[in-house]
C-alpha cells in the first residue's frame, strides 16, 4: 500500500517531536524552508501543518510562527498504535513493529504518545480501564465464527460483562525461574517440581547466606508479582460472583500477605540495582524472559512452579499481550483490518518463532514451544491450570489496589494487615455507592 503523501509528511513532522529535535515550546522553521528540508511542496506541508494545529500538536501564533505545543503527547491521533512501555523497543520491533508497519504502513506506530486510538497493552492494566476501550467482541465473531483456532483461556479473563475489551495476541504463564550457575556456586540443591512453600523458604535462607538481596530473590512491591503468591494461598481482590465480591482483606489474603511479607524480612533490603540475568530466583513470564535473556543465558535457566502452601490453591496468574481500540476510533473497517492481521496465521507464526510469549493461535504455539526443554514443557503445563483473575473493572479499584499494594509491601506485617482492611473496607463502599 503506497502511504498517502500528506500522512508521509506528518509522520516526518512527528518524528522529529517525538526524538526530541523540536521541544514542547520549540519555533519550527519557516514553512517553505522546512518544506525544501522534508523534500514536499509548500502546498502538502502547509495543509499538514495545520491538520497538526487542529489536532493540538502544533499552535500558530500570527505573525511570529509554529510552535511545538506544551504537553502534546497527551493528544490522540487517529490512525496512531502505541506499543506498552513495559517491554523494551528491540522486542517490541521485532514482534510488532517490523510487520505492522509492513502490511499497514498508514498506521503510525508511537512509544512516545500517552495515548493512541489502538493499543497494544498489558492484562492488568486494560482491566482496569477497560471502559475506555471498545468492545471487540462483534469484530472477532464476525472473523472467526469458530473461534476453536484459539487457545480459550486467554479470551475468557477479558471478558467483561459480555464485553471483549482486549484481543489477546499472545499470553504466558508465571513460573519461577533459577539459575542453575548461581546455585551450583552456593552449593544450594536445585527446587525440585511441585515444591513446598517450606522448601522454597529453606532455599531462600540458604541462597541469602551466600548472596545479596538483589542477587537471591527480586523483592517486587507491584501487584503484578505479589498477587500471585496470594494467590497461591486461596488469596483473591475480588471475586464478582459472590455475596460479599470484596475478598482482599478474606483470611485467604492475609494468610497470603503475611507470608510474601515474611520473605521480605527474611531476604532483607538490597543493596544494589538489580540484574534479572544474575539473580538466583525470580517470578517470570515468557515474554521476560525472552528479552532479558540471550539464548547462551538461556540455556543456564531453569524453571519450577510458584511453591504450593499448605492447603493451597493451584492457580496461575497470566500475563498477556492485548490489542485494545480506543471508543475514539474513528474507522472501525481499519480496526478490523488490524485485528485479521494480528490473528492471521503469519503474524501469530512469527510471533510464536520469536519466543517471545505464547501466541494465542494454537498452531501457532508449537513453533514458541518445545516441548523436550524443560522451561517450555513447565510452561505448557501451568498454562493448563486455572487463571486467578485481578477483576479491577474499573480505573478507581485498579489505582487504589494497585497503590496499596506498593503501600503496605513497606509495611510491618502488622501494618500491613491494618491497611488491607480499610483497603477492603473502601472497595466495599465504593461497591455499593455504584450499584
Amino acid at each position: 500500500m503506497k502511504l498517502d503523501k500528506n500522512l508521509e509528511i506528518r509522520n516526518l513532522l512527528l518524528d522529529k517531536i517525538e526524538r526530541g529535535e523540536w521541544r514542547p515550546g520549540a519555533k519550527l522553521p519557516g514553512a517553505r524552508q522546512l518544506a525544501g528540508e522534508v523534500g514536499c511542496c509548500f502546498t502538502h506541508l502547509q495543509s499538514v501543518l495545520e491538520s497538526l494545529v487542529q489536532q493540538g500538536i502544533l499552535l500558530s501564533v500570527p505573525r511570529s510562527g509554529t510552535y511545538v505545543r506544551e504537553n502534546w503527547e497527551k493528544r490522540l491521533l487517529q490512525g496512531t498504535l502505541r506499543l506498552h512501555r513495559a517491554a523494551p523497543e528491540d522486542c517490541t520491533r521485532q514482534v510488532y513493529s517490523a510487520p505492522i508497519s509492513q502490511e499497514h504502513p498508514e498506521l503510525r506506530l508511537t512509544w512516545k504518545f500517552d495515548r493512541a486510538v489502538y493499543e497494544i497493552q498489558v492484562s492488568h492494566y486494560l482491566l482496569g480501564h477497560h471502559s475506555q476501550y471498545l468492545d471487540l467482541g462483534p469484530i472477532f465473531r464476525k472473523l472467526y465464527p469458530d473461534p476453536s483456532a484459539f487457545f480459550p483461556a486467554p479470551f475468557r479473563q477479558f471478558l467483561v460483562n459480555g464485553k471483549l475489551c482486549g484481543i489477546p495476541l499472545l499470553f504466558s504463564p508465571r513460573i519461577i525461574a533459577y539459575n542453575r550457575e548461581l546455585f551450583k556456586q552456593c552449593g544450594v540443591e536445585l527446587p525440585r517440581p511441585g515444591w513446598s512453600w517450606e522448601e522454597f523458604i529453606a532455599c531462600i535462607r540458604q541462597l541469602r547466606s551466600k548472596l545479596p538481596a538483589e542477587r537471591v530473590f527480586p523483592f517486587n512491591h507491584a501487584l503484578y508479582e505479589f498477587y500471585p503468591i496470594a494467590a497461591r494461598f486461596g488469596g483473591r481482590i475480588i471475586e464478582p460472583d459472590q455475596p460479599d465480591p470484596v475478598r482482599i482483606d478474606a483470611p485467604e489474603m492475609l494468610r497470603g500477605l503475611d507470608h510474601y511479607l515474611m520473605l521480605r524480612d527474611l531476604l532483607g533490603p538490597e543493596e544494589g540495582p538489580v540484574n534479572y540475568t544474575d539473580v538466583a530466583l525470580r517470578i517470570t513470564t515468557r515474554e521476560q524472559l525472552a528479552h532479558e535473556l540471550t539464548r547462551e543465558n538461556f540455556a543456564r535457566i531453569g524453571g519450577v512452579e510458584l511453591p504450593m502452601p499448605d492447603n493451597g490453591c493451584d492457580v496461575n496468574v497470566q500475563a498477556a499481550e492485548l490489542l485494545c481500540v480506543r471508543n475514539e476510533c474513528a474507522d472501525l473497517a481499519q480496526a478490523e483490518r488490524l485485528i485479521e492481521f494480528l490473528l492471521s496465521e503469519p503474524m501469530q507464526d512469527r510471533i510464536g518463532q520469536s519466543r517471545y510469549g505464547i501466541p494465542v493461535r494454537r498452531s501457532s504455539a508449537a513453533f514458541s514451544m518445545n516441548p523436550y526443554e524443560s522451561t517450555d514443557a513447565l510452561f505448557l503445563q501451568e498454562m493448563e491450570k486455572p487463571a486467578a483473575g485481578y477483576n479491577l473493572f474499573t480505573p478507581e479499584f485498579y489505582t487504589i489496589v494497585d497503590r496499596s499494594c506498593n503501600l503496605f509491601n513497606r509495611q510491618s506485617r502488622e501494618e500491613a494487615v491494618r491497611t488491607v482492611r480499610e483497603l477492603g473496607a473502601t472497595l466495599r463502599f465504593l461497591t455499593r455507592i455504584g450499584e
